[in-house]
């Protein structure tokens, strides 16, 4: 396993190079008429019968085009021959036309470059700088909770903008669900040591792959073996979804897409099974080997089994409600959860087309997309209330403890953490000095958090969490970005330097952050703390709902 990490990492590095598996020639000689078919070459009815050409432009992966003038004819009866032999034609009255030019037969769809599309370009690197940051204080804030609190999952893994958010036992006493029969139905047994023991195997490498696992605890503490029906569900979906995109490296049908997201939302092992199932089956046929491809193939498999996991990072699945203040933060668990959810998973869909580099029809719908995951969401919160009041002793028979990895495996994570954001980059940025810039002031903090900062010293400061921590940085990001546009000449180069200046203020709220005390009290238990914190709560959520719909915040004092 050890071996086949290291070699992984050593080809994503490699794959970052633009030449690593492009073409520098396409070689086309001669047509049948089923592979000019094939092509979608068609000849316009008014061009008449004789000798005539066509000039074919085939896109590479980085937009490079390749031509090939092909010679054809067309007889007397207005049949084209691709072989160019129309040996009854008349020479005196046969007419030879200018090249016919026919482009982007590669695919179907029409080649894409971020660098184009700067608004779009623009909104995705605000949103994945700012989804970032605020994933990384979530981590960091439950890092810090483990002193006090004994029920923390540890330390959780990240993979770019999908996080693993912890999931508390929030009660030690049976309930009515757990005396029922909901869940006691035939191998039920054998269900649960299935996930319980694929859960501890995977908690040696993988803090991540062990919280994906346990995600569908909620619908086994209830429905028992029924649950378990989603991992062949998933597998299902996977190979349908690659028998639809026939094997190709591309986002399946939106219907497709649909129902995984169903499952994922209520089991991220399920939808994560469906896009291994995906991501497997593409590789093992041939079509991912070029980094368009490679990437496009992982976006597919994490908008699979990510918007679950993303939403228990951003705001807590369980929640005990004694009082009103747990109340108020129950309902803010609900808006927030499904609204920072909707926002980053239509961001998600929307950089499809920069990763494939060609404008796909799946990005037209990441708002519909975005809408479904977030009321499927809804529902993913009421039933894991259920499960937490009512099926505590068996949330807790399937519940495994995340191990706290070792400085071996925090190295690796953050090495390969590290590799996939530089590759993620890369299509909107292009293997420029601004990358490696950026992707430096990324990396320093994600190295230093391993060891160096826990000597740092510590300073009463106070700085924005959670939502509050992500509309600052979008309000600072815009502003920023705003000041320095009028600077360059192109928009090519405002966006490799913009991805450079996005990076910076989350380096610095990291190293705030890092020499930050917590607080011994809650400022928020006191009666005028608490009035401040649920008017600039709801001030707060109004903000990010702009932010949500494009509004650009520093705009307002520009």
């Amino acid at each position: 396993m050890k071996k086949l990490s290291v070699l992984l990492l050593l080809l994503l590095n490699f794959l970052v190079l633009p030449s690593a598996f492009g073409k520098d020639e396409v070689v086309i000689d001669r047509l049948t008429s089923a592979e000019a078919e094939d092509l979608n070459i068609e000849i316009p009815d008014e061009v008449p019968p004789g000798f005539h050409s066509v000039t074919i432009e085939v896109y590479d992966d980085n937009g490079t085009v390749s031509k090939k003038i092909l010679d054809f004819c067309k007889d007397e009866k207005g049949i084209v021959q691709w072989d160019n032999k129309c040996p009854n034609l008349a020479l005196d009255n046969v007419s030879v036309s200018e090249p016919v030019q026919v482009t982007d037969i590669k695919t179907g769809f029409k080649n894409y470059d971020p660098i184009n599309d700067p608004l779009k370009t623009k909104g995705i690197q605000l949103a994945a700088f700012a989804a970032l940051a605020a994933l990384s204080s979530v981590k960091r804030n439950e890092k810090q909770s483990q002193e006090d609190d004994s029920t923390s999952d540890g330390e959780q893994e990240s993979l770019q903008s999908v996080s693993a958010g912890a999931l508390k036992l929030l009660k030690d006493e049976p309930g009515w669900g757990d005396l029922s029969r909901t869940w006691r139905n035939p191998l039920t047994g054998f269900s649960d040591y299935f996930f319980i023991s694929l859960a501890h195997r995977f908690n040696r490498f993988s803090p991540l792959l062990t919280r994906t696992m346990q995600d569908g605890n909620a619908i086994r503490a209830i429905f028992g073996s029924f649950a378990f029906l989603l991992v062949p569900i998933g597998f299902m979906l996977g190979i349908i979804s690659a028998i639809n995109t026939q094997t190709e490296a591309l986002p399946p049908t939106l219907g497709i897409i649909i129902a995984v997201m169903f499952i994922a939302i209520f089991d991220a092992f399920a939808g994560f099974v469906a896009g291994a199932t995906f991501f497997f089956i593409t590789l093992l046929t041939g079509h991912i080997t070029t980094r368009p491809e490679l990437l496009t193939a992982i976006g597919v498999l994490v908008l699979f089994f990510a918007p679950a996991l993303l939403a228990s990072a951003f705001r807590p699945f369980r929640r005990n409600v004694f009082n009103r203040d747990d109340l108020w933060e129950r309902i803010t668990d609900y808006a927030l959860g499904t609204l920072l959810t909707f926002w980053v998973i239509k961001k998600m869909v929307a950089a499809m087309n920069g990763l494939a580099r060609l404008e796909l029809p799946i990005t037209s719908h990441g708002t519909q997309l975005a809408f479904i995951a977030a009321g499927l969401l809804t529902f993913r919160y009421a039933l894991e209330e259920l499960a937490g009041e009512h099926y505590p002793l068996r949330l807790r028979v399937l519940h495994v403890e995340i191990r706290e990895p070792n400085l071996n495996q925090k190295v690796r994570s953050v090495i390969f953490k590290i590799s996939v954001f530089v590759i993620m980059a890369a299509p909107f940025v292009g293997s420029t000095f601004n990358l490696f810039l950026g992707a430096l002031i990324f990396a320093t903090p994600q190295l230093t958090s391993l060891k160096l900062e826990d000597k740092l010293p510590k300073f009463k400061l106070y700085l924005p969490r959670g939502v509050f921590k992500i509309v600052v940085m979008i309000f600072v990001m815009e502003l920023i970005t705003n000041w320095i546009e009028g600077m360059f000449r192109t928009q090519a180069s405002f966006l490799k330097w913009s991805f450079v200046v996005m990076a910076l203020p989350g380096f610095f709220l990291h190293y705030l952050d890092a020499i930050t005390d917590s607080p011994k009290t809650d400022w928020k238990k006191s009666q005028l703390g608490r009035m401040i914190y649920r008017i600039g709560g709801v001030i707060i959520f109004v903000l990010m709902v702009l932010v949500v719909k494009g509004v650009d915040l520093a705009s307002w004092i520009s």
